[in-house]
């Protein structure tokens, strides 16, 4: 009789891989004992058995049972076919159907002899194994996370043992560059996984980085000394479905020694994170917007009406023009956003020329506008005193102070008026405490003020000559470009402390 063998390891750790290697030897011998001819030896490694998926040997024989290569499939054990009771069933009776039998060597049984209820019953049994292991091993993984088991492969770093990672330099040096990149020069993750990929850089698996890889690194705190686990566990066993545990449930592991970035660039980062995903992040139905430095103008031109960015467009007729258009408009026309304004690169670039011509026209006059905006204190009664005469004003509420108190003590006043009198003086000297910080402050920003506002100026001028800038070079100055459905162009530069210019431009 032609027969087909099947057997299957759940994993490829190397005692499994040897067991595959028995399982086979196993098999010669069988079909060499019983006469039998023994055609193929269908073998899956690494693969479960609560599940059909991925398991590419076992449809090869199905395949091969079709069209009749064999009479008979042998396998070792019921569990060894599958621990799922439905693909367990619908096997066989696939195998009955091309007029195949089963034979399962440990239980002496076969699909064409035994009834299939004998059938689901080793089926169900098979999967209720799988279950129960299914329930240790996850007991065993929480028990692991809370001590602080590290995971098999984590970029930045090599595994020692279980519970132990050592940084591993050389990724350690692309982990500083990402984080970089973020936070120095403003890129966004995609950017980032085309530098890195244009770098020849890799991720753990020698692929190549793409933005979800980028935003991962940037977004897990091991990176600056902080392991997080219990994050992700097994729904469903069968289909291997994971769902993410709440906040409250995860562990967490303090591990300075990890740590490849300090905790402040780590924190600075997860804040530039969020401000991202509120800034582009629209709602439905936008939901997911993105940060992104791909083109010139690209997220730093914005709808007056649906908030939403615009986006690159490109005409050619005979010379090719480009221009950018609301993308509610450009995708639902008016029924969203009736905001059809199209801005022509090459004219924007031009306003913006002389925009910022006209505010460096006079480079010193501009300079000390911006420092007098910083020097500025909110309104209060000691506004225009200096450090000196308020120290003399709060010298003189003192001693008015402890007059009322020698009055109250000589008894020609009441306590209830003292406290009156007194309490008069406490908040004015409040006052002053708040007017001498204030003050203090906007000397310190005049002391530094200059060495602020001067690279602020050459960013200007470097823009103004439009001499390679990219779109990061315009976020270092420019906060956004916001269009009305009437053309006009609102441009707001990015505060320099409370210092901030705009500008409304026609197009």
């Amino acid at each position: 009789m032609k027969i087909a063998a099947y057997c299957r390891v759940s994993t490829d750790k190397d005692e499994q891989i040897d067991s595959l290697v028995h399982q086979k030897e196993f098999f010669d011998e069988y079909a060499r004992k019983n006469g039998h001819e023994l055609v193929r030896l269908y073998a899956d490694e690494g693969i479960s058995g609560t599940s059909l998926k991925k398991r590419d040997e076992f449809m090869r024989l199905i395949r091969d049972a079709k069209i009749g290569r064999f009479e008979m499939v042998v396998v070792k054990d019921v569990s060894r076919l599958a621990r799922n009771t439905v693909d367990f069933l619908q096997s066989i009776r696939t195998l009955k159907s091309f007029g195949v039998n089963t034979l399962f060597l440990t239980a002496n049984m076969d699909s064409l002899g035994e009834s299939e209820f004998v059938l689901t019953l080793f089926g169900a049994m098979a999967q209720e194994e799988s279950a129960n292991l299914s329930k240790r091993v996850k007991f065993g993984k929480k028990v692991n996370a809370k001590k602080g088991r590290v995971p098999q492969r984590i970029f930045g770093y090599d595994r020692v043992d279980n519970f132990t990672l050592a940084i591993n330099h050389k990724e350690a040096k692309t982990v500083k560059e990402i984080f970089r990149l973020y936070l120095e020069e403003g890129l966004g993750c995609r950017t980032i996984s085309l530098r890195l990929n244009a770098m020849g850089a890799k991720t753990k698996f020698g692929c190549e980085w793409n933005a979800r890889a980028v935003r991962r690194v940037l977004a897990n705190p091991i990176y600056c000394g902080h392991y997080v686990n219990n994050k992700y566990e097994t729904e469903d066993y069968l289909t291997g479905k994971q769902v993410r545990i709440p906040e409250g449930q995860h562990f967490h592991h303090d591990r300075p020694e990890w740590a490849i970035v300090s905790a402040d660039t780590f924190e600075k980062t997860q804040k530039q994170l969020e401000e991202r995903r509120k800034k582009f992040d629209c709602g439905e139905p936008f939901k997911g917007a993105r940060h992104s430095t791909r083109h010139l103008f690209s997220t730093l031109i914005k709808c007056e009406h649906c908030g939403r960015s615009f986006c690159q467009k490109h005409y050619t007729y005979v010379n090719t023009r480009v221009y950018w258009t609301c993308t509610t408009n450009d995708q639902y026309t008016a029924i969203r956003c009736d905001n059809n304004v199209k801005v022509n690169e090459n004219e924007l670039l031009d306003e913006l020329r002389r925009y910022f011509t006209s505010l460096i026209q006079d480079k010193e006059k501009f300079i000390r506008e911006i420092l007098a905006s910083l020097e500025r204190r909110p309104r209060n009664d000691n506004k225009n005193m200096d450090a000196s005469a308020i120290a003399a004003k709060r010298k003189r509420l003192l001693a008015k102070k402890g007059r009322y108190q020698e009055m109250y003590a000589n008894d020609v006043m009441t306590m209830t008026e003292l406290k009156e009198k007194t309490s008069e003086i406490i908040e004015e000297l409040n006052e002053l405490d708040c007017s001498l910080k204030q003050y203090e402050q906007a000397m310190m920003r005049q002391r530094e003020g200059a060495d602020t506002v001067k690279p602020y100026v050459a960013k200007l001028e470097r823009i103004l000559a439009f001499e390679a800038v990219t779109n990061v070079d315009l976020r270092k100055i420019i906060e956004k470009i916001v269009v009305n459905k009437d053309g006009n162009v609102k441009i707001i530069l990015r505060k320099l402390d409370s210092a901030q210019a705009d500008e409304h431009i026609p197009i």
